[in-house]
C-alpha cells in the first residue's frame, strides 16, 4: 500500500475548554488546528467533546454536521490539503450524540458517535443501573451522565482517512471488551482514542491496548475545569510496541505533541 512508504506528522492538541461555549471552543480549535497544519502536520487530533463538552441540555449545545462549527474545520482542511479529528456535541435527527468527526480536503470524511455510554456495566461497580441512577446528582457530576441522555452510536469502527485505516473509538468506549474486538478483528493502520476525563497518561491500558492488538495508538484528552472537575491532560502516542513516542503535560496546560507515524510501527 502507498502509505506504508510514506511518513505522516501528526499532531495531538490538548486544550482548555469551557462547557456550553460553543463559539469560544470552536474558535480556539480552529486557531490551535491552523497552527498545526502550519507546523506540517498530516493529521490533527483533537479531544472528545470539544465544542460543548458537558451540559444539561446537550440538544441545546449540540451542533449539526452542516453547521458553521464544522464547516470552518473542512475550510482549514481544505486550504492546508490535511485531517482533523473534531470533537463534535453533535445533534443528528433531532438526538445527541457525542461524536468523532473526521474532515479533509474532501469535506466530512466520516463520522464515529459513541457507542458505549458512561456508566455502562464495567463503570458503575456493586448493585445495577438503577442503584448508580438514585445517587446521581448531575451538579456534582458535572453532567457527566451519558446513558438515558445521549443516544448510543453502532460500535466502534475502522474508518479511511486519507491515506491510513485509522480505528475509531471514544472514552467510556475503552472500558469494553467488545470495542477493542473491532480492531483485533480489523487491524487499522492506527488506533485514535478520543477522550475527555483526569489523566489520560496514567492509563494502562494505553500501551496494553498497543501491544496486544499490534497498532500504534494516538489518545487525546482535554485539559482544565470541566464543571468543577480538573482534568490534567497527558495526551499520549505510543507505538505499536507500547512504548512512548510523545507525551503530553499532566498538569492541565494547553499543549501540542508531534509524532511520525514511520517512527510508530514498532513491533
Amino acid at each position: 500500500m502507498a502509505h506504508r512508504e510514506k511518513d505522516f506528522k501528526f499532531a495531538v492538541v490538548q486544550l482548555d475548554t469551557i462547557a456550553g461555549a460553543v463559539a469560544h471552543n470552536v474558535h480556539k480549535a480552529m486557531n490551535w488546528t491552523r497552527r498545526a497544519f502550519l507546523g506540517g502536520a498530516h493529521y490533527v487530533f483533537l479531544h472528545e467533546g470539544l465544542t460543548a463538552d458537558y451540559t444539561p441540555e446537550p440538544l441545546r449545545y449540540g451542533r449539526a454536521l452542516d453547521g458553521v462549527e464544522v464547516f470552518g474545520f473542512c475550510h482549514l482542511a481544505k486550504e492546508y490539503g490535511a485531517y482533523v479529528a473534531l470533537g463534535l456535541n453533535e445533534v443528528y435527527r433531532g438526538r445527541p450524540y457525542i461524536s468523532m468527526v473526521w474532515l479533509g480536503p474532501e469535506g466530512i470524511v466520516g463520522v464515529y458517535r459513541k457507542s458505549y455510554l458512561w456508566p455502562n456495566e464495567s463503570q458503575y461497580g456493586p448493585g445495577d443501573y438503577g442503584d448508580w441512577l438514585a445517587t446521581y446528582n448531575p451538579i456534582e457530576a458535572g453532567y457527566r451522565q451519558e446513558r438515558g441522555i445521549i443516544s448510543a452510536g453502532d460500535g466502534t469502527t475502522v474508518m479511511q482517512v486519507g491515506e491510513l485505516r485509522i480505528g475509531c473509538i471514544i472514552c467510556a468506549d475503552g472500558s469494553r471488551e467488545e470495542a477493542w474486538d473491532t480492531f483485533k478483528a480489523e487491524r487499522p493502520d492506527l488506533i485514535f482514542w478520543q477522550n475527555n476525563r483526569g489523566n489520560l497518561a496514567r492509563d494502562e491500558q494505553v500501551p496494553r491496548r498497543a501491544r496486544e492488538i499490534g497498532a500504534p495508538l494516538v489518545a487525546s484528552n482535554r485539559v482544565g475545569f470541566s464543571h468543577h472537575h480538573f482534568q490534567a491532560g497527558g495526551s499520549i502516542v505510543v507505538a505499536a510496541d507500547g512504548s512512548t513516542v510523545a507525551k503530553a503535560n499532566e498538569e492541565g496546560q494547553e499543549e501540542m505533541i508531534w509524532a511520525h507515524y514511520a517512527a510508530l510501527k514498532k513491533s
